[in-house]
């Protein structure tokens, strides 16, 4: 017996249980109660609280409503003695925007102009230039370069002091230039 007194050491009592679930049933009813007694005193405050904002936004309105803006007689003999001031400077204006305006329109014509005197003088020395190349080449000259053009004058003037100082030799050379020259022409 001892062995089962050691195995099951408390019996098993059902009245108790039942009593404990009892007792805490009571007592989460009054906690229910006063949880529910909380929330709808809540309520009533949110209610309050809904009913004193609506107040306030009313007495808001009503005296936002009541508000007059004015000008006191002072601020319009102020406001007339500069409607006079301007009516004298009303000129000045009208001219100095008369000047700002014709300025900006003489500036566009100026650039204006200035471009097309630009690209017509650069067109007109061109068409210049080809004329002036037309003439030389229909008199049947040619344009060198300085460089050459001394080279061929000193090469002339040393053939002319050689055919001074050697006049039966340059009429080999002579006779030979035309030889050539005959020759280059057919």
């Amino acid at each position: 017996m001892e062995e089962n007194n050691n195995q099951n050491p408390a019996k098993f009592d059902p009245r108790a249980v039942v009593e404990d679930l009892k007792q805490a049933t009571t007592t989460l009813q009054k906690e229910t109660q006063k949880l529910n007694s909380g929330i709808s005193g809540i309520d009533g405050k949110l209610k309050e609280s809904r009913e004193l904002i609506d107040h306030s936004l009313k007495e808001l309105k009503e005296s936002v409503m009541d508000i007059r803006v004015g000008i006191s007689p002072e601020d319009l003999k102020k406001l007339e003695s500069y409607k006079d001031y301007f009516k004298h400077y009303k000129p000045v204006l009208y001219i100095s925007l008369f000047v700002m305006l014709s300025g900006w329109a003489l500036a566009i014509f100026g650039a204006y102009s200035g471009l097309k005197y630009y690209k017509e003088s650069v067109r007109t020395k061109q068409e210049i230039r080809e004329q002036v190349l037309q003439e030389i080449g229909k008199e049947g000259n040619v344009i060198v370069p300085k460089e050459q053009w001394d080279n061929y004058q000193f090469q002339n003037e040393v053939l002319k002091a050689w055919k001074k100082t050697n006049p039966r030799d340059s009429e080999s050379l002579i006779n030979y230039g035309n030889g050539y020259k005959a020759r280059q022409g057919k």
